[in-house]
């Protein structure tokens, strides 16, 4: 019933529903009304039938009046009365004496109770003076049997009713035909509309002959057309300067200005927790095979290069890769330079099995630099190309290989984090835009204990996708965190959902059913999900995407923008929020072409009813900015820095969430 309510009936069920109910109401009445008018009849047949047996038997039987002929007149009223259409035959005499009287009180069985109680018929009774000569002799009384008069009724009523019930369901049925062919149309609106809803620009080439629907139809058609104009022209006009300004044109990597700001983005939010080592490969023959062969070659060695560095970036979730000049890559990964050094050491091994005569200086050169919190870009690089141009790393060896965990030890860790560790959790607001301490959501952190100790989720996550045991991982995460969810139970919170758990149909599945069991997870809960993550396979991730929907749990992406891929994928998508990148923003204040990147992306979010979020905001000069620029919300240090949330009673079934002083400022 609530579901009806908050959804509403469809124009077509009200339709059916008010001409089924007005066919019955008809069919009642008729039937009740043709039945009725019988009854008058048959009641005044009655009464005639009785007056006439009144009148002709008393002429017949006034020759046999006297004492000794009196059994003769008895005999032929019994012959009249014995046919079962009167009740009563009684002659008195002029004294009042009753000189004979026949009684038929037997009633017709085949006549239910209900229909003689709801259709009553009154036994009318008729008199005629019978005369003996010129004298009166006395009064014949006739009274009508009703019992024949129901039986003909409910026969009559039974004729009708049946007669009544065709001609409803034929109605019906043409009704149904009818109706069919006129909604027709408009459920292909409908379609249409939920369509745009959802972000997906469909034409409805069925056009109604009905001319309101056509109208509707035709008005909506124009909508999407002049929403995909808008859509493409903004989408073509962002990708032009995405690839003019941040994109390499050679290998379809970000380059140098790309690199520059993910840098700012990521170097101050640097700690134990959150680390970020950079890995830089050269390529010291390119200049080689330019003058030897010929650029086209170079070009193909690069590229060769580059997706050697592709695959291997593959395996660790979050990288990023860029190309700053001609003959030089850079990875920044949120891992310590001891788990990336394996991956450096196996890049190498296949980068070594290229090498051939044309490498007259090597294939390539890798070098590895843990960055430290708020280190320059220059400091940076010069240690990355002194690694390089010397072939040997700042603080690495071989040995380093041995010493990390090897892939069972891994999965060991990982499955005892899934049945026994503990997760403890941390949020950080995402404030509405021009508003003070109004919320959009908060973003909530996991961190896995293990032993007493944090795990590193970066490390953690990517051995977790090597091992195919991500989806564990996010369960364990929704498992755990739905008790404060239950505690905050009209807060708004996002959970960060990996790419294994988006694809997978037995996560979805898991949901669902965990969704029946938990209902409080169907309301105010919003996944964050990587853009990579998504454009892995837009239309599966659509499709669960749409499956998470329907449970009532919203979707946002979150660092929009890193792909530096077309916009276009949004078409279709359903969902609540995009957050832009955090390397967009850190330069705000300088970069007019950070600035229209923001606001194109608001434009055609906005046109889409996509809400735009912003992160990492540090100043306030940049809040203003973002706001001006028509942001939905804002999230960084300066809103409020990520807080832990401190739970107690743990050795009891009703555990205690509290949130900071700061943090509880943003709750309903």
């Amino acid at each position: 019933m609530s579901r009806i309510f908050k959804d509403g009936l469809s124009l077509k069920t009200q339709v059916y529903s008010l001409i089924i109910l007005i066919s019955v109401i008809s069919f009642f009445v008729r039937v009740f009304t043709d039945v009725d008018t019988t009854r008058h009849y048959l009641q005044t047949q009655m009464a005639s039938h009785a007056q006439d047996t009144a009148t002709s038997l008393g002429l017949s039987i006034s020759p046999y009046l006297e004492d000794d002929n009196l059994m003769i007149a008895e005999t032929m009223a019994t012959a009249i009365f014995d046919s079962g259409y009167y009740s009563e035959i009684k002659f008195t005499d002029v004294q009042n004496n009753v000189v004979f009287q026949l009684q038929n009180p037997k009633r017709v069985e085949s006549v239910p109770n209900w229909f003689i109680n709801l259709f009553e018929l009154n036994a009318p009774t008729m008199q005629s003076e019978i005369n003996s000569g010129w004298v009166i002799a006395g009064t014949l009384e006739v009274s009508s049997h009703t019992g024949q008069s129901y039986l003909t009724l409910w026969q009559h009523m039974l004729r009708s009713l049946y007669s009544s019930f065709l001609l409803l369901a034929a109605s019906l049925a043409v009704a149904f035909l009818i109706l069919r062919a006129v909604f027709k149309p408009l459920k292909a609106v409908e379609n249409q509309a939920k369509l745009v809803t959802r972000k997906r620009f469909t034409l409805n080439e069925e056009i109604p002959v009905a001319r309101e629907l056509r109208t509707v139809t035709q008005a909506i058609n124009n909508m999407v057309k002049n929403l995909q104009s808008t859509f493409d022209s903004l989408t073509k006009q962002t990708q032009t300067l995405t690839e003019e300004v941040y994109i390499d044109s050679i290998t379809g990597l970000g380059n140098r200005k790309s690199f520059e700001n993910y840098f700012h983005s990521v170097v101050n939010n640097i700690s134990d927790d959150s680390p970020i080592t950079a890995m830089m490969l050269t390529l010291p023959s390119l200049n080689n095979i330019n003058q030897v062969v010929s650029y086209h070659d170079g070009d193909q060695h690069v590229i060769d290069a580059a997706e050697l560095l592709k695959q291997s970036a593959s395996e660790l979730p979050n990288s990023s890769i860029f190309r700053l000049n001609g003959s030089t890559f850079i990875l920044l990964a949120p891992y310590d330079s001891v788990f990336l050094n394996k991956v450096r050491l196996d890049l190498n091994d296949n980068l070594s099995q290229k090498e051939n005569s044309l490498h007259i200086n090597g294939y390539a050169n890798l070098s590895l630099v843990a960055i430290n919190k708020g280190a320059s870009i220059r400091e940076v690089l010069s240690l990355l190309d002194t690694g390089c141009t010397t072939g040997e790393d700042n603080n690495l060896t071989c040995s380093d290989k041995k010493s990390l965990f090897s892939v069972n030890q891994w999965r060991t860790l990982i499955k005892t984090i899934i049945t026994t560790g503990d997760v403890s959790f941390s949020i950080q607001p995402v404030k509405q835009a021009n508003k003070t301490n109004s919320l959009c959501y908060f973003e909530v952190f996991a961190h896995f204990i293990h032993e007493g100790e944090k795990v590193n989720n970066a490390h953690l996550f990517a051995m977790a996708e090597k091992l195919n045991l991500t989806e564990e991982l996010d369960k364990k995460i929704i498992l755990n965190f739905v008790n404060i969810k239950e505690r905050y139970s009209d807060e708004v919170f996002a959970l960060n959902i990996s790419k294994a758990s988006l694809y997978s149909t037995s996560f979805i599945e898991w949901l669902t059913l965990f969704s029946e069991t938990k209902p409080v997870i169907k309301t105010n809960l919003l996944f964050e999900l990587h853009e990579i993550s998504l454009l892995y396979n837009v239309h599966v991730a659509s499709l669960h995407i749409d499956a998470i929907k329907e449970l009532g749990i919203g979707v946002c992406i979150e660092h929009f923008g890193t792909s530096l891929t077309s916009f276009k994928y949004l078409q279709g998508l359903d969902i609540e929020y995009v957050k832009i990148d955090g390397s967009y923003i850190q330069d705000l204040i300088t970069n007019p072409q950070s600035q229209f990147y923001i606001q194109t992306v608001n434009n055609i979010c906005h046109g889409f009813g996509i809400k735009v979020l912003a992160c990492l905001v540090e100043k306030a000069d940049t809040l203003e900015i973002l706001e001006n620029l028509g942001c939905d919300g804002v999230q960084g240090n300066l809103i409020l820095p990520p807080s832990k949330i401190i739970k107690s009673n743990t050795n009891g079934v009703n555990k205690e969430f509290t949130f900071c002083a700061d943090a509880l400022k943003f709750c309903n």
